[in-house]
């Protein structure tokens, strides 16, 4: 038995050092040789944080800083409470519940391809775009959409918000679907209406699920690059530039590594001081 034991330790110590390996290889060892280049120059001479404070005093980061804190907490001020309520509906339908959550998923399963095409023809500045012809039965003159500076923005964060949205109402209808029957039955029977239930126990139990949601939500869309950068490429006029498009385009399309290095790292300190946070939130509910 005791040689049994021994091997059984060896090989989930042999399955741990493959992950451990991976994570130094695929991730430390990327995020050190990062900030290694944030201190270098073009010509790779240690400068210490000149590009920090080139950066902070750049109009253009502090733009791009503020674009993705606006549309992380937009895209997640919409995301949550809306997929948590079509979740409640969902969840009290008796009938074809299947369904309705294929349909849900089915923008998260498309190709961020496909969805930049479909809206980028629905948003066309012309009359010929969707938007803009269902407007014009209306009397409404053509809107610039993706084109217009102060409505690029809002724009994005509801096609991101229709894109993510289904993997939200799958998580919500999961955790609805495990609170039991016979607390909203007793309940009911001591006589607390649907708005007591749902203050009482409904969120209370669901308090755990929505903190991840939103924790998650936020990281997601704080580091999202994809949809920017094939939607309007950060434009127009910088509006929806935000960290992930600027590091790419100070690295690969200006060629200042050094300084796309140091903005994937300033990215890199939000993303873990939100990590930290939901960590310490998640510590908290355990107690």
């Amino acid at each position: 038995m005791g040689n049994l034991k021994r091997r059984q330790y060896m090989s989930w110590y042999r399955l741990l050092l493959i992950a451990i390996i991976g994570t130094l290889v695929f991730n430390f060892y990327p995020l050190i040789e990062t900030f290694i280049t944030s201190l270098k120059n073009m010509n790779g001479s240690f400068i210490g944080f000149t590009n920090y404070k080139i950066l902070f005093s750049s109009d253009e980061f502090r733009q791009s800083i503020i674009n993705t804190l606006y549309m992380a907490v937009l895209g997640v001020g919409l995301n949550v409470p809306l997929a948590f309520i079509i979740a409640s509906v969902l969840n009290s339908i008796a009938h074809g519940k299947g369904i309705y959550r294929v349909i849900f998923l089915l923008p998260m399963v498309m190709s961020m391809i496909t969805v930049v095409t479909l809206f980028k023809y629905m948003m066309m500045p012309s009359a010929d775009g969707v938007f803009n012809y269902i407007l014009s039965f209306f009397g409404v003159a053509p809107k610039l959409w993706l084109n217009d500076p102060k409505a690029a923005r809002e724009c994005v964060v509801l096609i991101a918000v229709w894109k993510g949205i289904g993997y939200n109402i799958i998580l919500f209808f999961a955790g609805l679907q495990g609170i039991s029957a016979d607390m909203y039955e007793a309940a009911e029977i001591d006589g607390a209406n649907a708005f007591k239930r749902f203050i009482y126990i409904t969120l209370p139990l669901m308090k755990p699920a929505m903190l991840s949601v939103l924790m998650l939500g936020f990281i997601y869309t704080f580091k999202a690059f994809d949809l920017m950068y094939i939607m309007t490429a950060g434009g127009p006029f910088n509006s929806t530039d935000v960290l992930g498009t600027y590091a790419y385009s100070k690295a690969f399309t200006q060629y200042e590594f050094s300084q796309g290095s140091a903005i994937a790292m300033v990215l890199f300190a939000c993303l873990f001081l939100v990590g930290i946070f939901y960590l310490k939130l998640l510590s908290k509910e355990d107690d």
